[in-house]
């Protein structure tokens, strides 16, 4: 259901809050990437404020209270929808979030990655395939690795990397009208790379330009 002014009366007759002790689970998902920022529990009262107020608000175990998320550090979790699970006993919250989620500074609470038994430290926290290409694309330019055809072409600069844009284009278009479905995806691959390229060497990133989507999708504008 909408996030945008949703009523809570239907989720506080259905959801089972029985099963720990007053609390469900809530998870915190960013709406622009479909990360995972944070899981934290609602009870009774927190569900509604959040309702009435469109902003999250979750109960603190540790400290046996109710807390507005961003209260203290100004990063505020928009509330854009929410959906509860087949067994009515979890939520989950589609969320703009303002600054980071985490509380160590990272955008999710989700940041060490769990590799071959490590626990290694990652910007990324999962989501999409775009955002992992794009933090593959800033490790190329940062450590500039021999044989990289990322750096290699950034070294360039970015007219070339324009250059590159305008060919994938027409390569893309040129499949579209004449090529198989399989050649279709391959050009549409291509073309995202070097548009996902071309924005990190502006300074900007893919989840400016879905934040946007996102903006248009839930502030009304016409898509």
């Amino acid at each position: 259901m909408s996030g945008q002014g949703f009523s809570p009366r239907a989720l506080l007759e259905t959801l089972d809050f029985d099963k720990l002790g007053g609390l469900v689970p809530a998870v915190a998902v960013d709406v622009a990437t479909g990360r995972a920022l944070m899981l934290a529990f609602m009870n009774k009262e927190a569900l509604t404020r959040t309702a009435e107020t469109g902003l999250m608000h979750y109960w603190s175990r540790s400290r046996g209270k109710l807390w507005l998320k961003g209260e203290e550090s100004g990063h505020y979790q928009r509330v854009r929808a929410v959906y509860a699970d087949c067994d009515s006993d979890s939520l989950l919250f589609l969320v703009e979030q303002v600054g980071v989620a985490c509380h160590k500074g990272k955008f999710s609470c989700f940041h060490n990655k769990v590799e071959n038994g490590l626990r290694e430290e990652s910007s990324g926290g999962g989501g999409s395939i775009l955002s992992q290409l794009q933090e593959v694309i800033a490790q190329r330019l940062r450590e500039r690795p021999e044989g990289s055809y990322t750096w290699r072409l950034a070294s360039k600069g970015l007219q070339a990397v324009l250059k590159k844009v305008h060919e994938e284009l027409f390569e893309f278009t040129h499949a579209c009208l004449l090529e198989s479905d399989e050649r279709v995806v391959e050009e549409a691959a291509d073309l995202l790379y070097h548009l996902t390229l071309t924005l990190a060497l502006r300074g900007l990133s893919i989840e400016d330009a879905m934040r946007e989507l996102a903006r248009r999708r839930y502030q009304g504008a016409s898509t």
